[in-house]
Formats: structure tokens, C-alpha cells, sequence
């Protein structure tokens, strides 16, 4: 999903991301509008559902990150800071790890254990 990151499901709050995404579009028609390809490859775009837009839905309550590196739309940002001030979501359990840096922390973690061999 163009412009957030959410934790992945081995981090604290991940299931719970996930299964408000699945309360969200699960079994239902979406629409996606693509805008481009990550550096993976992957298509990156905007998704809409039953005319609720997705990532608005997932920044409001909570259960994804502002990716303010590549996305500037301030609509985003504006989400994500009332969702913190309310404390939704992971933002209730105060300052959670960003998912990049842990994604980041686990690939290091996995160099550094090849290096001991």
C-alpha cells in the first residue's frame, strides 16, 4: 500500500495490523490504483474498498506508520498524529520500533550470524 508501513506479523501489534486489514478488505472487491513499483518490483498504489479508502483507514486507527520516505501527502501525516494523540492502536502501548528499523535490526542480526560461522 502506497505511502505506509505497517509491523510485521512477528513484531508486537502485527497480528492485530493484519487482522484489521482483513476486517477491512477480506473477501470484498477492492480497487487498486497503481502509482508505481518499489525497488523490489512490488506495485505500489492507493487501494479503495466499499468506497472506504484503505490506508486512511489503517493510519486513523492506528495500525500503520506514516512511510514519510516515500510518500509526502499530508493528509497522511495529519492521520498518523491524531492517531498517536489518541493512543489507537500500536500507539497505545506508548513508542512502538518502526518496521523498517526492524526489518533492518532482523537482516543485520541474520549477517551477523553467518559472520560467527
Amino acid at each position: 500500500m502506497r505511502g505506509i508501513d505497517a509491523p510485521e506479523l512477528k513484531m508486537p501489534y502485527g497480528k492485530e495490523s493484519r487482522t484489521a486489514l482483513v476486517k477491512l478488505i477480506g473477501g470484498k472487491t477492492v480497487k487498486i490504483y497503481v502509482y508505481d513499483l518499489d525497488q523490489f518490483g512490488r506495485y505500489v498504489g492507493d487501494i479503495y474498498c466499499n468506497n472506504l479508502f484503505i490506508q486512511e483507514q489503517m493510519l486513523k486507527n492506528g495500525h500503520a506508520w506514516h512511510f514519510k520516505t516515500y510518500d509526502k501527502r499530508p493528509e497522511f501525516a495529519r492521520w498518523e498524529r491524531e492517531a498517536r494523540a489518541a493512543n489507537r492502536g500500536l500507539w497505545a502501548s506508548g513508542n512502538p520500533e518502526k518496521p523498517w528499523d526492524w526489518r533492518r535490526d532482523q537482516r543485520n542480526a541474520r549477517q551477523d550470524a553467518i559472520q560467527v560461522y
